[in-house]
This record gives structure tokens, C-alpha cells and sequence, in this order.
């Protein structure tokens, strides 16, 4: 499922796109940055072990940034769903502890979402909150 926002901002997507590589690395994912040809700038982050493929554990994030006119569009997506899939459907007729790593991949997705949204409100409202400070 892709979700989408827009924002009225000329946040430069450059270091919105860094910030969020950095929150990621941090937290030790393998985070990948890289511009399309269309003028989009894609941000990607995994955890991706062998352990966490085996339990239906592993887990992605993909943000593509546009910034047009003063407008940033934000769209998330490409979560590894096919894996988890794969790993419920086998937790279900095999391994029931399976399917608990596949039920904590979801949460864990749906919690990187809720990270990215976090990160890119952050970094707006404080470029908003610095512009606006700035004396005349």
C-alpha cells in the first residue's frame, strides 16, 4: 500500500532525504539514497538478515521525494510484502512461532512509516520555525 502527502515547502530534498538515511543508519539499517531520472529523489532502508527472512522479520521502507513549486510530495512504499506473505502462509500450515515473526514484521513496518512521516514533520516544522524567526 503507497500513501502519499503533500506539503507546501521548500524544504531542499537533498538534506530531507539525508535526514532521513541518517535516522535510519542510526538504528542500524542499510539505507541506500539515489536520484531517478524523472527529477525524484528515492530514499531506501532495510534490515534484512538471513534470521529475519527465515522468520518473516525482515523488513523496508521506500520514500521518493518530488519537489516541485514550492510543493514536496512524499510517497511511501515498497515494504517487502510478498515475503511476509510467503512466511504467514508457511507459519500457518508449519511453524506457529513463524507466524508471530510475521505478525511482529507488519507491526514493525507500519512503525517505520510512522517514523518517516515523524522525521519529515520534524524537519519542515523546524526550516518553518527558522524562517520565520529570522529578523527582518
Amino acid at each position: 500500500m503507497n500513501v502519499e502527502r503533500v506539503y507546501h515547502t521548500n524544504v531542499p530534498v537533498a538534506g530531507l532525504a539525508q535526514a532521513l538515511a541518517d535516522h535510519f543508519r542510526a538504528q542500524g539499517f542499510e539505507t541506500q539514497v539515489f536520484e531517478t531520472t524523472d527529477s525524484r529523489t528515492v530514499v531506501q532502508a532495510r534490515k534484512d538478515d538471513l534470521w529475519r527472512q527465515l522468520l518473516g522479520v525482515a523488513y523496508a521502507v521506500t520514500v521518493i521525494l518530488t519537489s516541485t513549486d514550492g510543493r514536496l510530495v512524499v510517497s511511501l512504499g515498497g515494504h517487502e510484502w510478498v515475503d511476509t506473505a510467503i512466511s504467514a502462509g508457511i507459519g500457518l500450515v508449519a511453524v506457529p512461532p513463524v507466524l508471530l515473526g510475521t505478525a511482529y514484521g507488519i507491526w514493525k513496518e507500519n512503525q517505520l512509516d510512522q517514523e518517516v512521516w515523524r522525521v519529515i514533520d520534524e524537519r519542515i516544522n523546524a526550516s518553518l520555525a527558522t524562517s520565520t524567526s529570522t529578523p527582518a
